[in-house]
């Protein structure tokens, strides 16, 4: 029975006496022919029994949002199994099982019940089966749908896109405008167009958007923080650049990017916390240095199946692939060599800005190069940076002659043997060269006529003498080859540029000037001593200057005195000078005089013979008294009697001023003064030309100065 109020009836119980819940007002709408039973918000915890339309074909409607609802009624309850709509807004539903749906069921609003995270399969199934018939509001809930519930994913794919939507549900429930594209929990959004999201296994972390084989030419648009582990799947699509719109601040863990249309990949489009990436069978030539880099620490990386090329540009990738994927770099070798060689540990790649094949073999700390380079052209060989110490036995290295350019910086090289044949540039600063042989300048120098070349020597320590003036020249010759020559140093630090080679070889005088000039200055010195070296070495001894070279030795047997000084009374006023000189002077000689050392009462002709024969040397003071003098004569005739008996003992004449002849002697003295020298008392060096004809007397130092000292 109902009453009408207006245009409304307000149903109070059904045909079979099933009466309204209390808390609800049930409401027929006759013009709508629609029964409308509105419990919301009246706090109750479950779904009371239901009264029928007064007419079965009528739409009965359960609104009971804002209630405590936790379970579904069976649809066995009375009048539940009729329903046609049911609001369940903000209530606290955990799961809906397929025994708990009206079979009647065309519209069910969940809204904001949001420990409902899935559906059962059959309620999957069940909802997907009538997915034009049903329309499902799920405002609020965010779904975390396992990958092997199917019938789920695909309705909610469903959700949002195609719901059919009958004029009545608008006319009677106008939130059902507000129906969305289904929210996923690790997405806080939805799933990307085209892609499926869903949770791999029993793990809700393993978040996976499968967007595989959906003809996707761009990549999809994602939120930057995706909750768990999520993993990206955009296999087998036409993409050909990825998104740089806040890709690499994303939280994906995996992207596989299999068999797209991808041709370059940067950083900034590379979520930083990536872990695992599959870039197969896409059409990547090379990756950048810092994508090298990234990848490179990566868990998993596969990159097969990519027509690679050993451009230099990617040297760092090369090298990262021929020690983690050998295959490729191989493959990558043949299509821009045609071979698949590259000596270990080298890199080799192409240089295809210049046309070069470069074999890097820098940084390695090797000693020696390999013995087999690629035979290609126009073949270059970079060995810097290493310990390499010599350049030569390089002729049973394969491929070395084919080197066009050597480039050979920071070694220790110190000798050079060889070069390759058709070497047109070398490098071979920093080193420590101090010079290159002949043959070697002679093959530079000829490549340089019959083709360019190109020579860098800066920084080696070259010798620059004049023994090393042809290797001068051949850096002047070469100057123009030489493209460093104007930074080239000399071991010494002058700059090559800045000298001549009167700077390695001043002008000499010839050899043969030089001989001449030295013996004609050694026949004048030798003449002068010859001439001199008497009067040299008399006054070298007066000084007591190189005795060991001036002094004489004595021979004969030694004597009391060293000199008798035989002189006529009247002049021995002469005697005190002799006695100073000779006695107190540096020879300190023992002189021998009738006033001091004859004893008196002795026969003067035994004095005179005594006094000669115990003296090594007799002086004779010839002055006119001297020649008047009987007793002088005498002694003059025992003196030359005595030299002649022995040859040791020497006869010295000092002829004094005044005696002009010797007539007054005897034929045999007057004889002896005529074929032998004497000497003058007035002559200027007589004092050292006597000290030195006198006994030579070796005195030490020590003992000289004693002497002075006593005397003092």
């Amino acid at each position: 029975m109902c009453f009408y109020s207006d245009t409304d009836c307000f149903l109070t119980q059904d045909t079979k006496g099933t009466r309204c819940p209390s808390a609800c007002i049930c409401k027929y709408l006759d013009f709508f022919n629609a029964l409308v039973i509105n419990c919301s918000s009246t706090g109750l915890l479950k779904i009371p029994e239901l009264p029928l339309p007064l007419v079965l074909s009528h739409y009965t409607f359960l609104l009971f949002a804002n209630n405590g609802l936790t379970q579904l009624p069976n649809s066995s309850l009375e009048g539940y199994d009729n329903l046609m709509g049911l609001n369940l807004a903000n209530n606290k539903l955990t799961n809906i099982q397929i025994n708990q749906l009206p079979k009647n069921l065309e519209w069910l609003n969940i809204r904001n019940n949001n420990k409902i995270t899935s559906l059962d399969a059959n309620v999957a199934k069940y909802l997907m089966e009538r997915k034009y018939n049903i329309t499902l509001v799920h405002n609020g809930l965010f779904w975390k749908c396992n990958c092997n519930n199917t019938n789920l994913l695909s309705y909610l794919d469903h959700l949002g896109k195609d719901q059919i939507q009958s004029i009545k549900q608008k006319i009677y429930f106008p939130d059902i405008d507000f129906v969305i594209p289904a929210q996923f929990y690790h997405l806080k959004g939805p799933c990307p167009d085209n892609c499926s999201c869903c949770v791999s296994g029993a793990d809700e972390n393993q978040f996976i958007i499968n967007c595989t084989s959906k003809a996707l030419k761009i990549f999809p648009v994602l939120p930057i923080n995706i909750l768990g582990y999520p993993s990206l799947l955009l296999d087998n699509n036409l993409i050909e650049t990825l998104s740089t719109t806040s890709v690499r601040n994303s939280t994906l863990k995996e992207m596989h990017l299999k068999n797209n249309n991808l041709t370059h990949l940067h950083l900034d489009q590379i979520p930083s916390n990536l872990r695992v990436l599959d870039i197969r069978q896409n059409n990547f030539t090379g990756l950048d240095d810092d994508v090298t880099q990234f990848v490179s620490n990566l868990t998993e990386f596969q990159l097969s199946e990519n027509p690679w090329q050993c451009s230099c540009k990617f040297v760092k990738f090369l090298a990262y692939i021929k020690m983690n994927f050998f295959s490729e770099y191989q493959a990558a070798l043949r299509r821009c060599s045609g071979q698949d060689y590259c000596p270990d540990p080298c890199i080799c790649c192409k240089d295809d800005e210049n046309h070069r094949f470069i074999i890097n073999c820098s940084n390695l700390e090797l000693k020696e190069i390999p013995s087999k380079l690629p035979i290609v052209e126009n073949a270059t060989l970079l060995f810097e940076h290493n310990n390499l110490q010599s350049l030569d036995g390089f002729t049973k290295i394969k491929g070395f002659d084919q080197l066009k350019e050597l480039y050979c910086r920071y070694n220790s090289i110190k000798k050079i043997e060889n070069l390759p044949k058709n070497i047109q540039l070398l490098d071979i600063r920093n080193n420590s060269l101090r010079t290159l042989n002949n043959s070697l300048r002679e093959f530079l120098t000829q490549k340089s006529n019959m083709s360019s070349l190109t020579i860098f020597i800066s920084g080696n320590n070259w010798i620059c003498h004049c023994k090393e003036i042809l290797f001068f020249r051949f850096t002047k010759n070469l100057a123009e080859n030489i493209k460093d020559l104007c930074k080239t140093e000399c071991h010494d630090s002058r700059l090559f540029v800045s000298l001549e080679e009167k700077d390695l070889c001043p002008e000499k005088i010839p050899r043969y000037v030089i001989y001449f000039t030295s013996f004609i200055m050694l026949s004048c010195l030798l003449s002068f001593l010859q001439c001199f070296w008497k009067s040299i070495a008399m006054w070298l001894y007066e000084k007591r200057l190189f005795l060991k070279l001036t002094t004489r030795l004595e021979k004969g047997i030694e004597t009391k005195y060293d000199c008798f000084l035989a002189y006529c009374h009247k002049d021995s006023h002469f005697v005190r000078e002799y006695v100073e000189r000779l006695e107190h002077g540096h020879n300190r000689l023992r002189l021998c005089f009738y006033e001091r050392d004859w004893l008196a009462g002795e026969p003067i002709p035994d004095c005179i013979c005594h006094s000669v024969e115990n003296s090594k040397c007799i002086v004779i003071l010839m002055t006119k008294n001297f020649l008047k003098s009987a007793w002088g004569r005498l002694e003059f005739r025992l003196a030359l009697h005595a030299t002649s008996k022995d040859q040791y003992k020497r006869l010295i004449i000092i002829i004094y001023p005044g005696v002009e002849n010797f007539d007054q002697l005897d034929g045999e003295l007057q004889s002896y003064l005529k074929i032998n020298t004497y000497l003058m008392r007035n002559d200027a060096n007589f004092w050292n030309k006597l000290i030195y004809a006198l006994p030579h007397k070796m005195v030490d130092e020590c003992e000289e100065m004693e002497m002075i000292n006593i005397e003092t």
